[in-house]
Order: structure tokens, then C-alpha cells, then sequence
């Protein structure tokens, strides 16, 4: 019994710390470090919508083997058991009874059938499948968008919490000084409480960046596909983006789009449909083996039927009152529908591209002069303390020049996300993430 009990503690203990191991490991675990092209991959590899898609392939592929296997051989067998009662029927010609014995009967049917209709078919399930692999890569496309603004949404909050970061050094510095020199009469107190309101007015900014950086974290681990608490590390910092002629504006032809693609197997599709509506005008050629077996239980029998039976076919239709007539002329008309879809959808996607490129340009533009008036703020604003810290302007004077440092940050800022917003649409719009 005690021997016993040690083992089972022995065994609890063991299990026990290896459940700590786990969540030891688990907690221990380090950030998700992560470049632009990682995260895209990361965020496809997770994608539930992905994942749904490469099964909708599967299913697709498995229906095109169900189309071949209509035109490969098919056998059935089939096993029975007959008992008649009464056992004996009174046959009056006979004078006399007849036993009527139980049968079981054996048989076996092999069967194969083809025609073009058949054929066709097939055709079309291959095409089924290449709808869902569009279908994948379109759901790929919007993931790797998101997962990019994400990326990108990150930085420009870094970015955002830095600008103000330098600006509330600057000023402390000031601040300081101020204070010092109001202990020994040099300075106003008021100067040194203007300030300070100031540097209060930038720390709540920086709290709001602060969760301005978790919310867009958080968007990012939501697009990536990965658990709620996981946390993530940027490898790539925005000026790889912003400064290395990122944001020119993309090359590319909207004939590329997913959209397109699908619509031009929308044709395809309604071409073979009225190539198999034409088959219904076409012979079906069929062949089968029989095979029967009966076995009487208790007296012996007789069967005329014969044991082993082979068979062909030619089916070939005549008159359907025009039916397969009306049938075909509607599959034609499903080719020009489809064909006016196309157009109809090109001509909007190149609107839509004139319209993209346009708010790229403007983006573009904004960001360009929004930057250069932040360096030239940040310029006006060092000077400005320097002239604050020799009294030759009033802290008013120098809180003007902060607020429209903060107004020019706030505008670089907005640029950057609608230089983002605009080169991902449009490199969307190319299939080209």
C-alpha cells in the first residue's frame, strides 16, 4: 500500500511540473518580431478565411473526381432471401400438392456509361477548381492589405508618440530653467505655470499616443490571425518606407485584378455550359454485365433465367419538342451576359484607378509639404526657446510656436496614413501586395 501511494505522488508531482514547465514556457514566451513580409505571411498562414478557401479547393477537387467517376465502371451486387407460405400450394391439373421451396438469389451488375455531356463535365469541375483558387487569392489580396495597414499603422503611431516625445524634452528644458530663475527673481512664476500647462497639455498626448500605439497593435495581432495576447515587435522602422522612394506611385493594369480574372472565367464557364447544353443533342454509349445466381433451399429447382448476361447501348435523342433547342439558346445568352459583366466591371475598375491614383498624388503632395513645414517648425521652435531662454520673447510667444509645432505634427501624421491608405488601395487594386 505504500509503495503504492509513492508512485501515485511520484506521478502527480511529474504531471504538476510539467504543467508549470508549460505555462512557465507559455508566459516566458518572447514578442512576435516581425519585418512587413513576415507579417504578410504570418497573416495568410493564419487566416481562418485562407484556411476555409484551401478546403473549398479540396472540396472542389474531389468533385471533379466525382464527374470522372460517373465514366468509369460501376458494380453493384446484391444478395436476397425468399420464403413462400403456405410451404405447399393444392395444384388442381396436378391432382396433388406442390411444394413451393425458399430461394436465394446471388447477382452482380457491372455497368459503364459515356457521352460528351459527361465529358464536359468534367471540364467544368477543373474550372470550379481554378474559381476557388481566384477565389483564395482574393481573400489572400484583402488579408495582405490588412495586414500591411496594420503593419504601417503601428510605425506612424511610434512615429506620432516620438514627435511629441522630442517636443516635450525641448520644453522641459525651458521649463527648468524658468523655474530657476523665478527662485531668484529673474523669471515670472506665470512664465514657469504657462509651461507647465503646456507640458501637461503634451503628457496627455502622450498617454493618447500611448494607447493609440496599443489600439493599433492590437489591430495588427486581429489581422495577423494570432492569439489576443500576443505581443508583437516591429523590426522595420517607417523611414524604410517613407524615405526610400516607397510612395511613388505603383505600376500596374487593373486587367490583373482578382476581379477580372474571375470575370473572364465567368466566360469560360458560360461557354462550356452552352458547349454541354449543345450535348444534349448527342448519343450516350452504355455496356453492362449481369450476373444471377438462385439457389432453392430444401428440394431441388429449376431456373430458365440465364446465370450470365451482357449488354450494349446506343442512345441517341431525337425529338424533344425543342427544348434542348430553347436550353442551348439560353447558355448563349449567359456567354454575352457575361461578356457585358466584364466590360461593364472594366470600365469601373479603370475609373476606379484614375480615381486611386489621383488621391495618391494628392497624398503624396500633402506629405511632402506637410514634412517640410514640420522641419521648418522645428526649427522656428529651437530657436524660439533659445530666444525664450535669454527673454527675448514671452512664454506666450513661445506657446504659440509649440501649439503650431503640434498642428504641423498632427498634419505629417495624417499624411502619412492617407499616403498609406492610398498606395494600399491601389497596389490592392493591382494584386500586387
Amino acid at each position: 500500500m505504500n509503495l503504492k501511494r509513492t508512485l501515485m505522488l511520484i506521478f502527480a508531482a511529474g504531471v504538476f511540473s510539467g504543467a508549470n514547465a508549460q505555462i512557465d514556457s507559455t508566459a516566458n514566451q518572447g514578442p512576435l518580431i516581425l519585418t512587413l513580409d513576415s507579417a504578410k505571411t504570418y497573416a495568410v498562414q493564419q487566416s481562418k478565411t485562407m484556411q476555409t478557401a484551401a478546403l473549398n479547393i479540396q472540396k472542389a477537387e474531389w468533385a471533379k473526381w466525382q464527374s470522372i467517376s460517373n465514366m468509369l465502371l460501376n458494380v453493384d451486387g446484391t444478395l436476397s432471401y425468399v420464403s413462400s407460405y403456405p410451404k405447399k400450394i393444392y395444384v388442381k391439373a396436378m391432382g396433388g400438392y406442390l411444394e413451393m421451396p425458399a430461394t436465394g438469389t446471388k447477382g452482380l451488375t457491372a455497368s459503364v456509361a459515356i457521352n460528351g455531356q459527361m465529358i464536359i463535365g468534367v471540364q467544368l469541375s477543373k474550372m470550379a477548381i481554378e474559381m476557388q483558387q481566384l477565389a483564395q487569392s482574393s481573400s489572400e489580396n484583402d488579408v495582405k492589405a490588412a495586414a500591411v495597414t496594420s503593419y504601417l499603422s503601428v510605425l506612424i503611431a511610434q512615429e506620432s508618440k516620438k514627435t511629441i516625445e522630442d517636443s516635450r524634452a525641448n520644453l522641459e528644458k525651458s521649463y527648468n530653467n524658468v523655474i530657476q530663475l523665478a527662485k531668484v527673481g529673474m523669471a515670472e512664476q506665470t512664465d514657469a505655470d504657462l509651461l507647465k500647462v503646456q507640458l501637461m497639455v503634451l503628457d496627455n498626448n502622450l498617454r493618447a499616443a500611448d494607447r493609440n500605439i496599443q489600439l493599433a497593435k492590437s489591430a495588427l495581432v486581429t489581422a495577423l490571425g494570432a492569439p489576443p495576447a500576443t505581443d508583437v515587435e516591429l523590426t522595420e522602422s517607417l523611414d524604410y518606407f517613407f524615405e526610400n522612394e516607397q510612395i511613388t506611385e505603383p505600376s500596374g493594369n487593373v486587367e490583373s485584378n482578382i476581379t477580372m480574372k474571375q470575370l473572364d472565367m465567368n466566360i469560360q464557364l458560360a461557354e462550356k455550359q452552352w458547349t454541354l447544353s449543345r450535348w444534349a443533342y448527342g448519343p450516350t454509349l452504355s455496356a453492362a454485365y449481369m450476373f444471377s445466381g438462385k439457389h432453392y433451399f430444401g428440394t431441388a429447382g429449376f431456373s430458365m433465367s440465364q446465370p450470365h448476361t451482357f449488354s450494349f447501348q446506343l442512345s441517341v435523342p431525337i425529338f424533344s419538342s425543342g427544348n434542348r433547342y430553347a436550353a442551348c439558346k439560353q447558355k448563349k445568352i449567359d456567354i454575352d451576359i457575361a461578356q457585358t459583366q466584364r466590360d461593364q466591371t472594366l470600365e469601373q475598375l479603370q475609373v476606379q484607378e484614375i480615381q486611386l491614383k489621383y488621391n495618391l498624388s494628392n497624398a503624396i503632395e500633402t506629405y511632402n509639404s506637410s514634412k517640410e513645414s514640420l522641419e521648418l517648425y522645428q526649427k522656428i521652435f529651437k530657436n524660439s526657446l533659445q530666444k525664450f531662454n535669454v527673454g527675448t520673447i514671452s512664454s506666450n510667444d513661445l506657446i504659440t510656436v509649440n501649439n503650431n509645432l503640434l498642428n504641423a505634427q498632427g498634419t505629417y501624421i495624417q499624411s502619412l496614413y492617407s499616403v498609406m491608405n492610398a498606395q494600399t488601395e491601389l497596389l490592392k487594386l493591382y494584386n500586387n501586395l
